[in-house]
């Protein structure tokens, strides 16, 4: 998830990237909020088509995170991005920029029991 953006446009530069969500503790607590979500809706049988899932549900629609670095570049949400007038967001920005924020992202590995979807582990990915 990001926040903002800061771009230097006359060096065609991203001089600072700052995701919503900066650590491993930060993350789980937002995944374990989602859970709590996703398991509350499905006891009021608010998923009578289909069973949640944790990928799609938990992950993607409640906890709001890009499963890759690549979707979160492509997310529609608005994004503070300072520099570059005209532009909300990130798929926006002229190419070279747009893989400079790509590359200045932070992921993590997270591990979770598939049953029970307790969180197991939040690890930041090293590059």
């Amino acid at each position: 998830m990001i926040h903002s953006i800061t771009i230097d446009k006359e060096n065609d530069l991203v001089t600072e990237i700052t995701q919503d969500i900066n650590d491993a503790a930060g993350i789980k607590a937002n995944l374990l909020e989602a859970v709590a979500t996703v398991k509350m809706y499905q006891k009021i049988d608010f998923y009578p088509l289909a069973p949640p899932t944790f990928l799609e549900d938990v992950m993607g629609n409640f906890a709001q995170m890009g499963m890759s670095k690549h979707l979160t570049i492509s997310d529609n949400t608005y994004h503070d991005i300072f520099g570059y007038p005209g532009c909300t967001r990130v798929w926006e920005l002229p190419l070279s920029l747009r893989d400079q924020v790509e590359a200045a992202l932070v992921g993590y590995k997270v591990n979770y029991d598939t049953e029970t979807w307790d969180i197991l582990e939040v690890t930041p990915l090293e590059d």
